[in-house]
Parts: C-alpha cells; structure tokens; sequence
C-alpha cells in the first residue's frame, strides 16, 4: 500500500559526460518536477541498455527531456537531410530502453521538445527532420514563441481545465517536429502552420508529449503546473498498482 503522500521516482536521462548539464539546462525539469511532489532520478546516458537497469527498477515514471541533437534518422527509414543536427547515439539508446521498460511496466511517459520526438520514433512515427526547409510558409519555431491548438477532448485539453478546445502561447525551441504519428498516438495539439506540437496515447494513459518547454518558467504558467502535477500523479498512481 502506498502512502498518500509518497513522493513518485521520476527517471530523468541526462548527458554522461557532460558535468555543466547538470546546472545548467536540466536544472528546470528537477526544479518542476520537485514543485510537483516528485523526487528526480538522473540515469547516465549510454549505448548498453544494461547500464540503465538499476535505475529502472526504482522508477515510477519517465520524463524525457530536450536536448540540443537530433534522432538518428535511420530508426524511422529516412535519409539524413542536410540540415539534419548532431547525433548522439548514447541518448537515442538510453530513450528507447527507458520506454522499453515503461511500456512493460505501464508507466508513465512525459516527452518535451526532443522527448516527444523520441517518443514518437519508438514508436515507429517519423520526423519532419527540418522545419524551415520542408515546411511550407512555416513559423518560427526555433527560439521564439507562438499559438498552439489544443484538440477537444485531449488528454491536454483535460489538464489545461477546458472539455473543448483551446490556444494557448508557448516558448519554442526546435528544428524538427512530428511527421507521421507513431503507434498508438493521436495528435494533441498543432500551431497554427500545422506543425504537430503535441501527441498522447489514444488509451488514455498518461504518455503525452509536447514539443515545447513548459519547465521553462513554469512558475508563471499555471498549464506547466498542471501538466507536471498531472505526470508526478500518473506516476504516484503506477507505484500503487505495482505496490
């Protein structure tokens, strides 16, 4: 039986050899999901699955943050464009095997900008691999801000406290986005231009991700609360089920 206010592990991938990230960018999500009654658990990125395993075992819930490479377009059968990003296969690898886990053991899954792309990619979707350039008549959406569509009954749209539709502005930070949804996911929310912004599972459990950062003063946005609230709950609710 779990306690009412157990505070749910959170498994948060994190650069290996990069100590500053730790400080720097990765702060928020630490600081968000602390807000939300969560404890953050921060596992190494690797090439061997097997690294991960520990921390696995001690997770309620995973949350896959932004990063500033790009997916390796091999894992959705796609030549690489020229204005395809760096590659870092060691967070490619340590993604997939987190999931792997979080599906077998239904837990749930929170993915930001490049989470939601890995999100997606394991599942077997595919990627819009640069936006200005495939994109027709497409906004800024590398360090800029602008509307995003909340579908109707979405999972989002629940949390955000509306039954039907709903805009709402966000900070943007990326070159790529969804292409063709992956297994079990329907889209949650688009900008105005079309692009996804956000996909969650069509089961209803908790696996949503959105292509903004909304641990990026969640303190003056009373969605990011909910949405991180929401996950640390989904979380604390998946430690009961196996408790």
């Amino acid at each position: 039986m779990v306690k009412l206010n157990y505070k749910p592990w959170i498994g948060i991938p994190t650069r290996y050899h990069a100590a500053t990230e730790v400080i720097g960018q990765i702060r928020h999500y630490l600081d968000a999901v602390i807000d939300a009654g969560g404890i953050p658990l921060l596992i190494p990125t690797a090439e061997s699955p097997s690294v991960v395993g520990d921390y696995l075992e001690q997770a309620d819930g995973i949350l896959l943050p932004g990063s500033p490479t790009d997916i390796d377009p091999k894992f959705y059968g796609a030549e690489p464009h020229p204005k395809l990003g760096k590659l870092y296969p060691e967070r490619d690898s340590t993604d997939f095997a987190l999931m792997k886990h979080a599906e077998a053991a239904n837990l749930p899954i929170l993915g930001i900008c490049f989470g939601v792309q890995s999100l997606n990619v394991f599942r077997g979707g595919s990627l819009v691999q640069d936006i200005p350039s495939i994109v027709t008549e497409a906004l800024t959406h590398d360090e800029s801000r602008h509307a995003v569509h909340l579908e109707g009954g979405s999972l989002l749209a629940e949390i955000a406290g509306h039954e039907g539709s709903l805009n709402l502005d966000v900070n943007s930070f990326h070159h790529q986005s969804i292409e063709r949804p992956g297994r079990n996911l329907r889209v949650a929310a688009k900008a105005p231009d079309g692009v996804i912004e956000a996909v969650e599972d069509v089961t209803g459990r908790f696996v949503i991700g959105v292509q903004w950062h909304p641990e990026r003063g969640w303190q003056q946005s009373e969605f990011s609360r909910r949405l991180f609230s929401a996950f640390v709950q989904a979380s604390r609710k998946s430690k009961s089920q196996v408790g």
